[in-house]
């Protein structure tokens, strides 16, 4: 049977998957519910083999590593497979989630062609204050917003109450908890100083936006995509004495199954009763927000909607989570897209870039120095392939990418396992 395409999918695990843990105690009554139990979260061995068998299913072949922290095992993995491409699942390296974009740029550095957003796009979007930055710049609705560099805060920020304290470095809804919503200058200072302290990066300082919480799930590349939007609907009771409670998506209400804001939301696709007009300028803000911090293949554009229907960015997720169930998928499964097909679109995607530029070393045809190609076009002979994809002229294209010495210094038919290995890395699997 016939290939779309040999892919190597790579992810990055290290510590032991907590999900797995509160499997095997079995099930146990909610703390704040004796008569309730935890619903069954599944663990990452899951989603990683439900993603696996999706793209198999639509006809690639597929090889998985897990590189464990280890830059040897992810140079080796790819030398050893040569695959079209890599399936970039790797969101963080040695704890470090700033590192994602660092991946990236090693793969662009080997001219491996791999799926998703590059570098620039990853490193941008890890800072919210510089893509705030990039969204203002760019004529893009965001709440009004300052950074907040140390303690205490002045009092002449000119933002309006109540706001939202955020870690300016962090993702997945890290550092935001019920509390990092302030309506005071008290209450500001004692979040701010506490970011500060416990996460080590200046805090993002926002207007709080009442309203609904939509995001937009994108896919492609010119023209980009919008798959059907998704609303988190949250319970309008969830507050137990009565007081107001900032609707918002916390690090516990997305990931801790035995927290009570875990049961606070609820995911609709599409949304329910939202003005066409509404929904047309949500589409053209996320594609204009996706090409603002120039976003390729496939991301998440997370808004909030006033109840005048305007829409404000809150944050732009370059490589969202890909998970059989989570926001994305369900966007696409809406769209008529089954599992398969949407991680599918995805390696298609890097699978053409790769046979449209050929692989490392191989003849790119025209060279990338303009003056080079110009002095070539009057001469009126044949121009010569430059040594490696994207090399200039001089210095740079003597020390081609493709040299013998190769990035980490490894040579020859050895797999990810060391020398010898030529059955590839252990725990991995292919077809």
């Amino acid at each position: 049977m016939s290939t779309r395409g040999r892919l190597l999918v790579l992810w990055n695990q290290v510590e032991e998957d907590v999900y797995e843990h509160y499997r095997e105690e079995g099930p146990r009554a909610l703390p704040w519910d004796p008569n309730r139990v935890a619903p069954d979260v599944g663990t990452v061995k899951e989603e990683m083999d439900a993603l696996v068998a999706g793209l198999r299913e639509a006809r690639f072949r597929v090889d998985v590593v897990n590189v464990e922290d280890d830059i040897d095992r992810l140079f080796s993995a790819i030398r050893f497979y040569r695959p079209d491409a890599v399936f970039n699942l790797i969101e963080y390296f040695r704890d470090d989630p700033m590192q994602e974009a660092y991946v990236a740029g090693l793969y662009e550095m080997m001219g491996v062609s791999y799926t998703g957003n590059r570098p620039i796009t990853l490193a941008t979007c890890q800072n919210k204050y510089r893509t705030k930055l990039l969204l203002e710049a760019a004529g893009l609705p965001t709440a009004e917003f300052f950074l907040a560099t140390r303690s205490p805060v002045p009092a002449d920020h000119g933002l309006e109450f109540p706001l939202i304290v955020k870690p300016a470095f962090e993702d997945a809804s890290g550092g935001i908890e019920p509390d990092s919503v302030v309506l005071d200058q008290v209450g500001l200072a004692a979040r701010v100083a506490h970011v500060l302290s416990d996460f080590g990066t200046p805090a993002l300082v926002e207007e709080y936006i009442e309203g609904r919480e939509i995001h937009a799930a994108i896919l492609g590349n010119r023209p980009s995509e919008v798959l059907p939007l998704f609303e988190m609907e949250f319970d309008q009771s969830a507050a137990d004495d009565g007081e107001w409670k900032p609707q918002i998506i916390s690090f516990r209400a997305k990931w801790d199954p035995y927290h009570k804001d875990f049961y606070s939301m609820d995911a609709v696709v599409p949304p329910r009763d939202l003005d066409p007009i509404v929904e047309g300028y949500i589409r053209e803000v996320a594609v204009g927000a996706f090409q603002a911090v120039r976003g390729r293949d496939y991301a998440r554009i997370d808004m909030r909607v006033d109840p005048d229907g305007q829409p404000f960015i809150l944050e732009i997720n370059p490589n969202p989570d890909l998970v059989d169930g989570a926001a994305y998928a369900m966007c696409a499964r809406a769209g008529g897209r089954s599992y398969p097909e949407t991680v599918a679109a995805i390696a298609d995607l890097a699978v053409a870039r790769s046979r449209r530029l050929g692989k490392p070393g191989e003849a790119a045809g025209v060279p990338s120095d303009q003056l080079l190609r110009e002095h070539l076009e009057r001469r009126g002979g044949p121009a010569p392939a430059p040594a490696t994809r994207g090399a200039a002229s001089g210095a740079s294209a003597a020390a081609g990418v493709s040299g013998s010495a190769g990035v980490s210094g490894s040579a020859g038919a050895t797999g990810p396992n060391g020398p010898g290995g030529a059955t590839g890395p252990t725990g991995s699997t292919g077809t």
